[in-house]
């Protein structure tokens, strides 16, 4: 007899469940051990692995890779909201990783979602979530938009597997990141904290994928050139909402902090460990020459950041392998070559997502302050960040002040505050909306810097 166990593969989840399944040597199925058992009870069983196990599982044998594909969306729907929760915006990532070709209100404009035949993810049109506009037409939402669906077909399931061991691998490895410059407070992200990294991911992702991939949305203005930004933006002068903005706006001021730390520190990683500037060359290694460390660093202040910036227009799975894989990369040079592979459009755009959420969260600030809540702090003082990042606590990770604490509950109920703002449009105590514009210049990666 032979005995394949796939709960040898690396890294089970917790809720992982060790599984024998024994074959014959001269049959390609499982004997009666497994095969006996209903079908509902061998659904439930797999349900129950984390997702890299069941992965495993579809490999052992044609006859448990056809029970999974046959029964897949009521397999695979159990583990991804077991493990990978918030899952609504999970779901969107499989939205724009798999879906049609993306219109420039499909941020803020979600369709159903299905796994299958099963609703996974409604329309935002059907339950006005996070305050978007139930009234389609009114908000210049066109009926194409309103009505599209996505659904997740088994030819998807690669996708979907790509997208989930992705953020298992940065569960694993966002710690170190985050408390890189605290090496003495560092411990692994507890199971509420994995949840706020999650969801800083997932918005992530679809920001990337709406606004710095290779094919945008702004194809109809030919291309992703951000040559004539006001007419990008101004898609449509009677409404001309901040595209970028508004996807911002989806999320409370809480969730917003959140996603703040999460891209911070992972800059902050980027800009240490895979592109760093010649001065932090230098202060690894105060004896070495300029000329030395030049051939390392990427630039001087302002060069490096332009440069930074560029890279990190990246997908979270592609940034996720430059910081654990950088030494592939003997040279400068193939590591540019990588990046222009991944996406052959990088440098012709800005990276927008760091000022998106600056403005978001100014203006929420604003907010508070000018609607005289009497409980309200003064701008910039709720939700601190110290100077130097990254800080000790908050954001994904919990505050050592329970009054902090508390304060996420209480800022937690303002998504969509604004979402329909227009570009210059006067707001009751507060100054015309500021749209997201050119931080910096088109990125260009140089390996001679």
């Amino acid at each position: 007899m032979e005995e394949t166990d796939p709960g040898s593969c690396p890294g089970p989840g917790p809720g992982f469940l060790s599984l024998r399944v024994v074959t014959n040597s001269n049959s390609v199925g499982p004997n009666r051990e497994l095969m006996d058992l209903p079908n509902e009870l061998i659904n439930e069983i797999l349900s129950n692995m984390d997702i890299e196990t069941l992965f495993q599982m579809s490999r052992v044998n044609r006859l448990l890779n056809k029970i999974i594909s046959m029964h897949w969306p009521s397999i695979l729907s159990p583990i991804l909201e077991r493990d990978f929760t918030p899952v609504e915006p999970l779901f969107r990532v499989f939205d724009v990783c798999t879906s049609k070709a993306l219109t420039a209100l499909d941020p803020f404009c979600d369709g159903d979602v299905f796994i299958g035949d099963r609703l996974v993810a409604s329309s935002s049109f059907s339950s006005g979530v996070n305050g978007r506009c139930d009234d389609g037409a009114a908000q210049g939402c066109s009926e194409d938009i309103k009505n599209w669906t996505t659904r997740l077909s088994l030819n998807d399931g690669l996708a979907v597997f790509k997208v989930c061991m992705a953020v298992k691998r940065w569960e694993r490895e966002f710690a170190r990141f985050r408390f890189a410059g605290h090496s003495e407070h560092s411990r692994t992200l507890r199971p509420h904290e994995l949840e706020r990294l999650r969801l800083g991911l997932y918005v992530w992702w679809r920001y990337a994928r709406y606004f710095h991939a290779p094919f945008c949305f702004d194809d109809e203005f030919g291309g992703c050139g951000f040559e004539d930004q006001r007419r990008f933006w101004l898609r449509r002068p009677h409404v001309s909402p901040d595209i970028r903005c508004n996807f911002m706006r989806q999320y409370s001021t809480t969730q917003l902090h959140v996603i703040s730390d999460v891209w911070n520190t992972i800059r902050s990683a980027v800009g240490r460990d895979v592109c760093p500037s010649i001065a932090t060359v230098r202060e690894w290694d105060y004896d070495m020459s300029r000329a030395d460390a030049s051939s390392i660093g990427w630039g001087d202040s302002v060069e490096n950041d332009v440069i930074l910036a560029t890279m990190m227009k990246l997908s979270p799975e592609d940034v996720l392998h430059l910081l654990i894989s950088r030494h592939q990369y003997a040279t400068k040079a193939s590591l540019v070559q990588f990046i222009r592979l991944k996406n052959p459009s990088i440098e012709q755009s800005i990276e927008t997502f760091s000022e998106a959420i600056m403005l978001t969260i100014n203006e929420r600030e604003l907010a508070i302050v000018s609607e005289g809540d009497p409980d309200a702090l003064e701008p910039g003082v709720y939700f601190p960040q110290p100077s130097g990042f990254p800080c000790r606590w908050g954001g994904v990770v919990d505050y050592r002040d329970a009054v902090l604490e508390k304060l996420r509950e209480v800022y937690d109920n303002d998504a969509g505050k604004g979402i329909h703002y227009c570009i210059g449009e006067e707001l009751p105590d507060l100054p015309s909306v500021i749209y997201v514009k050119a931080a910096v210049h088109p990125g260009l990666l140089d390996a001679s810097v």
